[in-house]
């Protein structure tokens, strides 16, 4: 899944929806979620999916340091380690001492 993006600096009041919303204007949004702070209620960040890379950079480009629920968002493509859902997985780190 490479074509999530990374959405920081989001408003408590926004929603999946008005994630989607903003993003589908760049292009096919596979999926939008806000994800929470500890408490449950503050939102923290978000990650956005793209159907395809052409997508993602249209909506980088585009959204980057936009205003949404009164807030100015970053947005950027997300790090490898969000990329690839099992990540940590495929890296053991025992791996480099097993025999083949």
């Amino acid at each position: 899944m490479a074509n999530k993006i990374y959405v920081g600096n989001i408003s408590p009041l926004t929603t999946d929806k008005d994630l989607f919303d903003l993003f589908s204007g760049s292009g096919d949004v596979i999926s939008a979620r806000v994800n929470f702070g500890l408490d449950n209620k503050t939102s923290r960040s978000a990650y956005v999916v793209m159907g395809n890379e052409t997508d993602m950079k249209k909506a980088i480009a585009k959204n980057n340091n936009t205003d949404l629920k009164g807030s100015r968002i970053i947005v950027v493509k997300a790090h490898p380690v969000d990329q690839d859902a099992g990540f940590f997985s495929n890296r053991s780190r025992f791996r480099k001492f097993s025999r083949r």
